[in-house]
């Protein structure tokens, strides 16, 4: 069981008086508590952290999260934001699905639904809010899970073969079978593949498709390392996939602790060592200098990564050399930093309940320098010392410090930075302790499982805490449950350094204090600080805070474009509840209309705009556009590599899914390879086309069509003549003085009904002038029913013997929804879809509290036994949940 409730922190109120009882030794040090202390431009940011059900998924399984957003400084749970936004994203580094999670006091959850049309390979999971724009990446939130097919036999894998031939020695070429239509149905002809080998970008053109597959065959450099291979359909959908080809390429790289090594003076040095593809290996060796004299040994832990320290001297250079080489050259050689003549070595240790400060300097001090103590943007304590015989020393009770990672910063007197140490103050005792406890020791299969949990906080009261509880199989987790990440380390460690972080959860198993040198260790060598938190607070934002779901533009004059202010605006909304709200523009003619709680994929929205005297009135209205953050894909995700603990997973779960199908078969279950159980929500006239002519097989959504309307565009025809070709041939009839005329490709005889109103014959130039913001959507019924009657609609005065039997329909549905002479612009009214709330996933699990015979023979198969993400303890601290355990047999 995995109960994500153990990852909420929460940190007692400590007074920041000025700290009494600091040590000082030959030197004299004045120390300053901030009153009013500097707050960074970062620390007005948001954190957000998605927790996961699982890191490995098959097509058959939905993705769930809880969502959780504080506020960066204080990690209290955010007011600033009502919504989130959560993007999937695929291989091929494309938005594969969206959802908007509603946030409550920073607590949001959903999920995704997978399916077989979910290609292989490593899916990038990110989170943000509207206000987290103006702070820049870092503070989007990033995660990698991996998707496999369900079956082993049933494989969307559109890279496969893929491996290295060796022609002559030293001399390799890459091989691989790509089948693009894995990722676009309709492609055909050419391919055109990115080569990207060790950063260096080559552009190919791939042809002679073989049943489907296309056949990459490309030389590679002497040496190469890693090249991803990124396809892309002449639709533009594109898939990646990097391949390490060299499994011994190691690197080690040595991090001195104030960023350089100092003639003379003893400093701490971090290493760490690192395989092609970025993951941290295993070292041990000696560090030697340039006459050939062994300095001292160095060994990692597992994560590659540890710490020596080291007395240099600026006379000679120093390198390291591996006891077991992990490439083919035994005698390479590893260079530290170079050693400079004279400066600051800044040291921090940790010393039982404090935190020792040590400065040591080579060269004669005439100046007082100046270390800061800052956490998360806010500047705690402000020290100024004089130096005296080269040497300051003092400490800092840790229980005046937040738990994080704390910067100390040395500075000379004009303020210029010197040096700076990230060191980590562990504060387990400020931590939320939880309990939990089931209501018996042994149970059976089936059986209901009653779940307590009480919640205290560090003063052993009661806390009033919002909790989750995931709980699944065993199998699929195995030891990775102690060692991934969870909201501790996305709060206290991931999100605020740069790079991976292999097994985050390491560094806090057992209370954290057996990691501590490890914890060290890493912010030696991985201390690039991921938030900039010099910069001061800006007088203004960019992008506003989103409580609530919005729509918001701009209104100008219909020739002169100038903003119009006082303008009378009305929104009025059409979703589960329709709603009506007025406002009139501000003095740079903006609007602002903040939408209800509607759980819908999109809401339809009208604005109708009315001069200063009350009389509807067309002017210029222009939505806000809101952009999604550049996609920032790590392609060393999809290395070409699986290592033991998700093939595991896989299997298992494959195993679990052959058993289902196999009881199925057994006990003569009707099979289908795919149940849809969705359908559109239909309106009246959808439902009228649908029973006359049949469902439609193509629909081309009204927005879609209005995203494609250019400038220079003359009407609905001739948006869809240069953007939809697959599907429609847009032709003009009677010349050039004629007027154009749609027919479904491959569907013979074409004719058109608007809202479910057949066209006449002698109005069918009027449909290509429908204006595309009248348009909801345009849908494609190829041989539809009913054609012959249709056509006697249509032209009553065709000879019986001229009426096409089959034929095809397009269907086209207004806003107006009165037909084709309904569809006039009405004076001042602005139509649009715009994004709300995503629709609600609901967990299902199956409930025994009558077992047939059939249920106890029925193997229960399911992954994810419970999920319940949104837990609040009540006065006493006390939350309960239930479930019915599943064990697999």
């Amino acid at each position: 069981m995995d109960f994500g409730a153990g990852d909420t922190v929460r940190y007692s109120k400590k007074s920041l008086a000025t700290l009494a009882g600091i040590a000082f030794l030959l030197c004299t040090v004045s120390v300053f508590a901030q009153s009013d202390r500097f707050v960074a431009h970062a620390a007005f940011a948001e954190k957000i952290y998605l927790q996961l059900d699982a890191d490995v998924y098959t097509t058959d399984q939905p993705i769930w999260f809880k969502a959780v957003v504080v506020e960066s400084a204080s990690h209290r749970p955010s007011a600033l934001s009502g919504v989130l936004h959560v993007e999937l994203i695929g291989p091929g580094e494309q938005v594969v699905d969206r959802k908007r999670i509603k946030l409550t006091d920073g607590i949001g959850s959903g999920g995704f639904e997978l399916g077989e049309q979910y290609v292989q390979g490593s899916y990038l999971l990110r989170a943000y809010t509207e206000w987290n724009k103006n702070f820049g990446d870092d503070f989007i939130f990033q995660t990698y899970i991996d998707v496999y097919p369900a079956s082993s036999e049933i494989g969307r894998n559109p890279v496969t073969a893929l491996h290295l031939s060796e022609r002559e020695p030293n001399t390799y070429w890459l091989h691989a079978q790509l089948n693009p239509q894995m990722i676009d149905k309709e492609h055909k002809e050419r391919l055109t593949v990115y080569l990207t080998v060790d950063g260096k970008k080559d552009t190919l053109t791939v042809k002679g498709a073989r049943n489907g597959y296309y056949l990459l065959d490309y030389p590679l450099p002497n040496g190469a390392a890693l090249a991803t291979l990124n396809m892309e359909t002449l639709h533009g959908v594109r898939y990646t996939k990097t391949v390490a080809l060299k499994d011994s390429t190691l690197d080690l790289q040595f991090f001195a602790e104030s960023g350089q090594l100092v003639h003379g003076i003893a400093g701490k040095v971090g290493f760490k060592a690192i395989n092609s593809i970025g993951k941290g290996v295993a070292v041990s060796g000696v560090v030697m200098d340039s006459h050939g004299n062994t300095i001292v040994p160095f060994k990692s832990n597992h994560l590659g990564m540890g710490s020596l320290t080291l007395t240099a001297d600026s006379g000679v250079s120093y390198y390291a050399v591996l006891d077991s080489p992990s490439s083919k050259d035994d005698s390479r050689r590893y260079p530290l930093p170079e050693v400079a003549g004279e400066g600051h070595v800044l040291s921090v240790v940790k010393e039982k309940e404090n935190i020792g400060l040590a400065v040591y300097s080579n060269r004669r001090e005439a100046d007082s320098l100046i270390i800061q103590v800052s956490c998360r943007g806010i500047l705690y304590y402000h020290i100024r010392a004089s130096v005296k015989n080269r040497h300051i020393a003092t400490s800092l009770p840790a229980t005046a410090l937040p738990e994080g990672i704390i910067s100390f910063l040395l500075m000379d007197r004009q303020m210029q930075p010197l040096a700076e140490r990230l060191f980590f103050n562990q504060r387990p005792d400020t931590r939320l302790h939880i309990d939990i406890s089931a209501d018996k020791a042994d149970y059976r299969k089936r059986d209901k499982m009653d779940l307590s949990m009480r919640v205290l906080g560090s003063d052993g009261e009661p806390a009033n805490a919002r909790i989750s509880v995931a709980v699944m199989n065993g199998d699929h987790v195995g030891n990775a449950r102690t060692t991934r990440a969870n909201l501790l380390t996305r709060l206290l460690l991931s999100s605020e350094l740069r790079g991976e972080i292999a097994e985050p959860g390491y560094y806090f198993q057992d209370g954290g204090d057996v990691a501590f040198e490890d914890l060290d260790a890493l912010m030696l060598t991985q201390g690039w600080r991921r938030y900039n938190y010099t910069l001061p607070p800006q007088d203004t934002f960019h992008y506003p805070n989103e409580p609530v779901p919005y729509i918001s533009g701009r209104v100008g004059g219909v020739l002169s474009r100038k903003a119009q202010a006082g303008i009378a605006l009305t929104l009025m909304t059409f979703g589960q509840t329709s709603s009506v709200a007025a406002q009139n523009t501000d003095s740079l003619g903006r609007f602002y209309f903040g939408l209800g709680d509607e759980f819908v994929d999109s809401l339809d929205v009208l604005i109708q705009s009315a001069n200063k005297s009350g009389k509807n009135r067309n002017y210029t209205l222009s939505l806000d556009e809101r952009k999604p953050p550049e996609i920032a894909y790590d392609q060393r995700r999809s290395v070409e590599r699986v290592d033991s603990v998700v093939s595991y997973i896989v299997q298992k779960r494959r195993e679990r899914a052959q058993r289902e199908y196999s009881y199925q078969l057994s006990s003569g279950e009707i099979l289908l390879d795919e149940v849809l159980v969705e359908r559109r929500a239909l309106s009246p006239q959808q439902q009228k086309v649908l029973d006359r002519y049949g469902e439609s097989d193509v629909i081309i959504a009204g927005k879609a069509i209005q995203d494609k309307e250019e400038k220079w565009s003359y009407g609905l025809y001739s948006v869809l003549l240069f953007n939809f070709p697959d599907d429609l041939r847009i032709e003009r009839v009677g010349g050039n003085g004629g007027y154009l005329r749609a027919k479904v490709i491959g569907g013979e005889t074409t004719l058109v009904v608007v809202d479910g109103i057949p066209v006449p014959g002698h109005s069918y130039d009027i449909i290509p002038n429908i204006p595309p913001s009248e348009v909801k959507s345009v849908e494609l019924i190829r041989f539809a029913k009913n054609f012959s009657s249709l056509y006697r609609e249509t032209y009553p005065e065709a000879s019986p013997l001229d009426i096409p039997v089959v034929g095809s329909v397009i269907a086209i549905y207004t806003h107006a929804g009165r037909g084709v002479f309904g569809v006039r612009k009405p004076t001042g009214l602005l139509q649009a879809t715009v994004p709300v709330y995503s629709p609600a996933v609901e967990f299902y699990a199956p409930r025994y509290e009558a077992p047939t015979e059939n249920d106890a023979e029925r193997p229960d198969l399911r992954t994810l036994i419970h999920w319940a993400p949104e837990l609040a303890t009540d006065e006493e601290g006390a939350a309960k949940t239930s479930y019915y355990h599943s064990k697999f047999s």
